[in-house]
């Protein structure tokens, strides 16, 4: 029999330091401790993760239970099922063009934002928190459907008043002086099962031992992290962004743990799973109220917590 290590393509759908949890399993060897050669990469411009999935082009996703809810909805009986949280709180932050002393949220009507415009998760999230602080979101003028690149320029072409980013794009505008934190996301809305890992119901059929040994090698990365250092994270995500100086690094890195951003075990708690699945169904992406059940199987994460 072959010792050789087990290969698996896992693929995230966008790069930022959100989704430091996977780097430091990747780059900490956590995967291949377990026994698993991971080849790891970035969907490519205009491609999907779920397709992905579906084609065989990859076996496990970094996404949001929201793309499987979307799935559901559409009828698609055999919607990826998601085995490990990486995200337990939104990301995202909202920067001002102006300083923000004394920044009240009513402030946002009749400003201009440019929210992301890649997926629609961030702005379900930010549009559940206008709600929240009192403010009709349809009194903001919104610059929709931008890539972040287009959103970025936007914004420092200062014709927008707000932009929606997550860290490291965030942290570099505060540093460069164009932007202004008005408020975090996480913060406001708690517990939201935001992005977790997913594959497809086949695929846990066929490999039931390649997941679990997937997420024990995340749980382990996930222990890590909870007792590392901000400097130790640093060193394991900095060669994924080479063009970013350290000191931002580890200013987003430090705000992100201060914001209880990742998980301290890879459970997907019900309460995290309802409270996306109504933030979906409240801004009219989901109709149905799917089981968790549907959607998670909670069992690998579990099984990896009490080894």
């Amino acid at each position: 029999m072959s010792n050789d290590p087990t290969p698996l393509r896992l693929v995230e759908t966008f790069h930022n330091l959100f989704y430091t949890p996977i780097y430091v399993a990747v780059t900490g060897g956590h995967f291949y401790a377990e026994g698993l050669n991971v080849h790891f990469s970035t969907v490519p411009e205009g491609g999907s993760a779920m397709e992905m999935l579906r084609s065989g082009a990859a076996d496990v996703t970094q996404t949001g239970i929201s793309r499987s809810l979307m799935e559901l909805d559409a009828g698609r009986g055999d919607a990826p099922l998601h085995v490990a949280e990486i995200n337990q709180r939104d990301g995202f932050f909202l920067l001002s063009r102006r300083p923000v002393e004394d920044w009240t949220w009513k402030r946002l009507e009749g400003a201009t934002l440019a929210p992301v415009g890649f997926t629609p998760v961030p702005w379900t999230s930010l549009r559940s928190a206008l709600i929240k602080n009192d403010v009709d979101p349809g009194r903001l003028t919104l610059v929709e459907g931008l890539s972040a690149e287009e959103a970025l320029d936007l914004f420092r072409g200062e014709r927008v008043d707000y932009i929606q980013m997550p860290h490291p794009q965030a942290q570099t505008l505060i540093e460069e002086g164009v932007g202004h934190l008005a408020t975090a996301l996480g913060p406001e809305l708690g517990y939201i099962c935001y992005s977790s890992f997913a594959t497809m119901p086949e695929f846990i059929e066929a490999r039931p031992d390649t997941i679990q040994r997937f997420v024990d090698g995340f749980n382990n990365a996930l222990r890590w992290l909870a007792a590392a250092d901000d400097i130790d994270i640093l060193e394991r995500v900095s060669p994924l962004f080479p063009n970013l100086p350290g000191s931002t690094l580890e200013a987003a890195i430090h705000q992100y743990r201060m914001q209880e951003t990742w998980p301290s075990d890879p459970s997907i708690g019900e309460d995290g799973y309802t409270s996306m699945r109504d933030l979906m169904i409240e801004a009219g992406l989901v109709r149905g109220r799917h089981l968790y059940e549907s959607v998670v199987r909670p069992e690998f994460a579990l099984r990896a917590m009490k080894s």
